[in-house]
């Protein structure tokens, strides 16, 4: 059971925009949502982010190799959604890696479709291998709509341990 948890919540607190992201904190951690929210086609909100195993006076979360991290994201609809894909990649020296390419709609509550102005709730399992090499990476977490585009989306800064 992972005792230390991180949890960001609510748009509220949004604290800066620069280049068409806007930048959410608590702590150390951002949530970054997409360009998309300034091109007028983000459709969803984030409501809340827990990603397990953090802690909120740490500069990372630490991603134990041999264990999983569980992410959980709460998010509201601003239109139906029929599908959903999650992409998560991490910046390792300066390249953007999958990391994995799931279809959101499994481990979403309620499943799709989604009608608008629902509260859902996306969780990903996310296995670290014991062959990883510690490493600290920024890790992106985009769920896109059937047309690939932003539903909407976050960034975390993960170091594996």
């Amino acid at each position: 059971m992972l005792s230390n948890t991180l949890t960001v919540v609510s748009s509220d607190e949004v604290l800066a925009s620069r280049r068409g992201r806007a930048v959410l904190s608590s702590g150390f951690i951002c949530i970054i949502q997409c360009m998309a929210y300034f091109a007028g086609s983000k459709s969803c909100n984030i409501d809340s982010l827990v990603v397990g195993n953090c802690s909120v006076d740490a500069q990372s979360c630490d991603f134990v190799r041999g264990t999983t991290v569980i992410m959980t994201l709460k998010f509201t609809t601003n239109k139906e959604i029929s599908s959903l894909n999650n992409a998560l990649e991490g910046n390792i020296g300066g390249t953007w890696v999958p990391f994995s390419n799931t279809n959101a709609c499994d481990t979403t509550t309620p499943k799709c479709p989604i009608q608008s102005g629902v509260s859902a709730t996306f969780t990903l399992k996310l296995s670290i291998s014991k062959l990883y090499p510690t490493i600290s990476v920024p890790i992106k977490a985009e769920l896109k709509d059937k047309d690939g585009v932003d539903c909407t989306c976050f960034e975390i800064q993960g170091r594996i341990v």
